[in-house]
Order: structure tokens, then sequence, then C-alpha cells
């Protein structure tokens, strides 16, 4: 291998390693952002003291917004930690490449397979075939693992743009929350 493969090695080891701290912190947030579930009844006796302080029409601005900004600020959170679509599609002229270093869709899976290891389930490709798909010369396996870091990018970019929106989204719903608790106890 020359130094450019090594290069975009170390870039793809880099790139993923990105992924996971960003899924580790994904996931903390996420956990932190359910707990207030197990206190639904506090939050609406806190969300019903601020309406009859404020009034009905801004209780259930606030009451909405607070509403609003948790399901967002989670369902972005689950979003970012879920797999993300065949990221080849989003790169030009992915289609005259095999993405060989990945190799999805290699293997099919149903439903069953989600709680049984079923041994009806094989590769599409034998042995001989797959290492067919592997590049022959050293400008073939450096376009191949660009194509890979490229993926990997599109991958961790989706995955730090729904972390920020789900940060921000969980600042302003505890901003929200803060000033509905406040009211409802000075009151």
């Amino acid at each position: 291998m020359d130094s450019k493969t090594n290069f975009i090695v170390a870039a793809i080891g880099d790139t993923q390693a990105v992924i996971r701290a960003v899924d580790f912190k994904v996931a903390a947030l996420l956990a932190a952002m359910l707990l207030p579930i197990s206190s639904l009844g506090r939050i609406w006796a806190h969300v019903s003291h601020f309406s009859l302080s404020v009034g009905l029409c801004w209780g259930l601005i606030f009451g909405g917004t607070f509403l609003f900004l948790w399901l967002f600020a989670v369902l972005t959170l689950v979003r970012s930690i879920s797999a993300i679509d065949n990221p080849s599609r989003h790169i030009v002229n992915s289609s005259s490449y095999n993405g060989s270093f990945y190799g999805g869709g290699l293997y099919e899976f149903g439903l069953l397979d989600a709680i049984v290891n079923r041994g009806v389930v094989k590769a599409s490709k034998d042995v001989v075939s797959f290492s067919g798909d592997y590049p022959d010369c050293e400008d073939g396996l450096v376009s191949e693992l660009t194509f890979e870091h490229m993926k990997l990018i599109y991958i961790r970019d989706v995955k730090m743009h729904r972390l920020r929106l789900g940060l921000n989204a969980s600042f302003l719903w505890v901003l929200v929350g803060v000033i509905i608790y406040i009211v409802s106890k000075i009151s």
C-alpha cells in the first residue's frame, strides 16, 4: 500500500471513531431526555398551574411548545442513532463503484431474523464472486476506499447535524420547562 492508501485507511478509521463518539453522546442525551416520562404527573401539574397563572392561551402556547420541543428532541436523537439509509445514494456518480469495502446487501434479513439466528440466511454471492468485487489495481483500491470514506463522511455529518438539532431543542425544552416551573411556583 502506498501513502495515499494508508492516508485514506487512517481517515476511514478516524471517521468511524467520530461516528462512535457521536452515537455515545446521542445515547446519553436520549437517556436524559426520556427520564421525565416517569414524572408526567408532576410536569402536568406545573403546566396546569402555569396556565392558571398566565391564562389559558399562554398556558397552551408554553405547554405546546414544551411538548413539541421534547418530542422533536427525542425524535431527532432517535433518528441519529438509528441506521441511516444507503449513503452511496448521496454521492455523485456512485454507480460506478462496487462498495466492496463495506459489502452491503450481501445478506437479506426478515422480521424473524431480529429474534432468531436462522440457518437459511445465506450470502447472495459465493467467495469467488465476492472477491471479484475487490479492485485489481492500486487506483481502483484508492477509488473504492475514497468511496467508502465519502459514505462514512455522509453518515458522520448527518449524525452530527441531528445531534446538534437535538441538543438545541433539548436546551430550549429545558428553558421553557424552567420558565413554566418558576411561574407555577411563584403563583
